[in-house]
């Protein structure tokens, strides 16, 4: 059924006669939207001039529907009824689906998978689906709610919003058998990371590194990387946030170098309303980073 809004009375003034013929009065109605008793009687009044029919009679402090009042009435109760209905059932998928998060394979695991229960603690009825990826995947046509993603300037993410987490310094890594006082030069010892890789190559560059010289111990999987310099491999080039909780128990080494770039984390959704849900998450991800 088409529906010509144009000739439609106003839903404030729909619902205004709604409420008042349900509570039987324009005080009660006007109680339940928090407005005044004029305010009502006036909506009720250009209701009854939009229709050319009178719908309401006052009696003492109580209104009186006329037939036309009540066929109305009662329309409005089962056209208001059906959009609640709805509302709620939308609602209540909309809790039940997982919020679908996508992040780097490093970033699940070193960030996300450890804390989750912290996040569940608080919102113990949201499921969260973690879909660990090394690509910039479109979290519109997946339809994901949200990305986790680093970008070393202001981004330009085109039908994306972004907001930024936390800023991360790039450090050098390695195992304790690696990092010595008498390690040597940094471009004679052996490094991991992924060939072609922008970012990768890019944050080499910046410490004076020359990928084409150095030695690649990489075995070209990429969430292999830091199992391989914990192993003592060879050293690697990290945000600081994802392997704080290794450098703090000893598992791997901060080679003492000065870090000349940094990267930014950012929480990415679609356009639009971020729905409660997802807002949570992103709060709590940005306590669980400040940490």
């Amino acid at each position: 059924m088409d529906i010509d809004w144009k000739v439609l009375p106003s839903l404030t003034s729909l619902r205004a006669f709604e409420l008042t013929a349900r509570s039987g009065s324009f005080a009660s109605a006007a109680r339940e939207l928090n407005v005044t008793h004029a305010a009502i009687a006036q909506r009720v009044r250009s209701l009854e001039t939009h229709l050319g029919a009178q719908l309401a009679r006052r009696s003492g402090r109580t209104v009186v529907l006329t037939e036309a009042g009540k066929k109305l009435a009662q329309c409005l109760n089962d056209g208001f009824g059906t959009i609640a209905a709805g509302i709620r059932e939308l609602q209540a998928e909309q809790t039940q689906a997982p919020l679908q998060v996508e992040a780097t394979v490093h970033f699940s695991q070193a960030v996300i998978l450890p804390k989750l229960h912290e996040f569940w603690e608080d919102c113990p009825d949201v499921q969260v689906s973690v879909m660990p990826s090394q690509d910039i995947e479109d979290i519109v046509s997946l339809g994901l709610d949200l990305a986790i993603r680093t970008a070393p300037t202001t981004p330009s993410w085109p039908g994306l919003k972004a907001e930024p987490l936390v800023e991360s310094e790039l450090i050098v890594i390695g195992a304790p058998s690696i990092v010595k006082d008498d390690m040597g030069p940094l471009d004679e010892l052996p490094w991991i990371w992924s060939t072609g890789v922008k970012h990768e190559e890019e944050g080499m560059r910046a410490f004076g590194l020359d990928t084409r010289s150095i030695k690649n111990n990489d075995v070209g999987v990429p969430f292999l990387q830091f199992s391989l310099v914990r192993q003592g491999l060879g050293l690697a080039i990290a945000p600081e946030i994802l392997v704080r909780d290794e450098l703090r128990s000893g598992q791997l080494y901060q080679v003492p170098v000065a870090s000349p770039l940094s990267v930014t984390y950012y929480a990415v959704t679609p356009l639009g309303t971020v729905p409660p849900r997802v807002r949570a998450f992103i709060s709590w991800l940005r306590k669980a980073m400040e940490k």
